[in-house]
């Protein structure tokens, strides 16, 4: 079934090659993209050790009309984790390097449904002990019926998607063994509300296999493993609130805002009771960077809860260059698993360097 649904993710990319050459007479495209580099610094959860420092590399390039490649690096330093007696690790240093190819296929036939592909490679690496070197490979394809949706004056719907999608994973260190697969189907959903809100859900179920050392865990009350799973079922629901407005403009090119987003990130039910392992889809989908500090380690039930409400200074430094300030702090809690608790507050500050070409 993997190489079945591979395989025709691949030769639809190829044939899109095909069409794109047939389409030359249309009007000119420029190419065109940003290259981004940000800085963002984290404080303390209260009594839980949060802090650190999170540099990141964004670039972003639509070459065609249809193709687009975006690729990012993001680096961690300080880094905590928690074991479920509170004691924890410092320093863990990563490195998270991926790469994202693309393609719009525009409408499927002659219908109104949007089709989107992409192919994707993620590295994650611990660089201090514990190591970790684990590699990620994805693809997935989208059929957006946004447009067949109903409108209003209160609600307009601006994604109303499928996607079905594969992830491949597998540990390269040395010693290591292990690997997973992963199928997925999702569904992706935002609307634009009045008043600048705007609502994103996305709904997940996802069926992991797992060999070797990325086995799922069974653990007890002192973090001990007691049993391995080769297989597990999951259900993820995202769902998120945003707001955004500019409250004070300084001049033409200079103005401060109000940003917010909340929601759950996710809400997440698994068929068995085990720890050590984060679907990789539902990692990956995470709109918050960094994780809960003290993990229960029960699938079955459990939820990541946020608000971050930020203010941000946007200047345009030239035609090409703009710069942004941020500062923010996000309350969430700390502690989840069968139950949630220890909600703390976290303050977040930055700043980000953008280049538009």
């Amino acid at each position: 079934m993997k190489k079945t649904f591979l395989s025709v993710t691949i030769a639809s990319l190829l044939l899109a090659t095909t069409a794109f050459a047939a389409n030359e007479s249309q009007e000119q495209f420029v190419p065109n993209g940003s290259l981004t580099a940000s800085q963002t610094f984290y404080g303390n959860s209260g009594k839980y050790k949060t802090a650190t420092s999170k540099p990141e590399l964004i670039f972003d390039y639509n070459f065609t009309p249809e193709w687009n490649v975006n690729a990012q690096w993001t680096r961690s330093t300080n880094l905590h984790d928690y074991d479920q007696n509170n004691h924890y690790n410092q320093n863990n240093n990563t490195s998270t390097p991926e790469i994202n190819i693309n393609y719009n296929h525009g409408y499927l036939g002659n219908s109104k449904i949007k089709w989107t592909s992409n192919v994707n490679y993620k590295n994650f690496t611990v660089m201090s002990a514990p190591t970790v070197n684990e590699n990620y490979a994805w693809v997935t394809t989208t059929f957006d019926f946004a447009e067949y949706m109903p409108s209003s004056e209160y609600a307009k719907t601006t994604q109303f998607a499928i996607m079905p999608a594969y992830a491949y994973g597998w540990d390269s260190q040395s010693g290591h063994s292990g690997h997973m697969n992963s199928g997925a189907i999702a569904f992706l959903g935002s609307w634009a509300l009045p008043a600048n809100f705007t609502f994103n859900m996305q709904a997940y179920l996802i069926r992991d296999f797992y060999n070797g050392g990325q086995k799922m865990n069974k653990v007890n009350s002192q973090g001990e493993s007691i049993k391995s799973y080769s297989t597990e079922t999951y259900g993820a629901f995202f769902a998120y609130l945003n707001y955004a407005r500019d409250i004070y403009k300084f001049n033409e090119n200079t103005a401060l805002s109000f940003n917010f987003i909340g929601g759950m990130d996710p809400y997440m039910i698994g068929n068995k009771k085990s720890s050590g392992w984060f679907p990789f889809f539902v990692g990956n989908q995470q709109y918050q960077w960094t994780e809960p500090t003290v993990q229960q380690g029960n699938t079955k039930n459990q939820y990541i809860a946020f608000a971050l409400p930020t203010l941000q200074v946007t200047a345009k430094l030239t035609e090409d260059i703009s710069a942004t300030i941020y500062a923010g702090a996000k309350y969430s809690n700390q502690v989840w698993g069968d139950t949630s608790k220890d909600w703390k507050l976290q303050p977040q500050g930055g700043l980000s360097l953008t280049y538009n070409f």
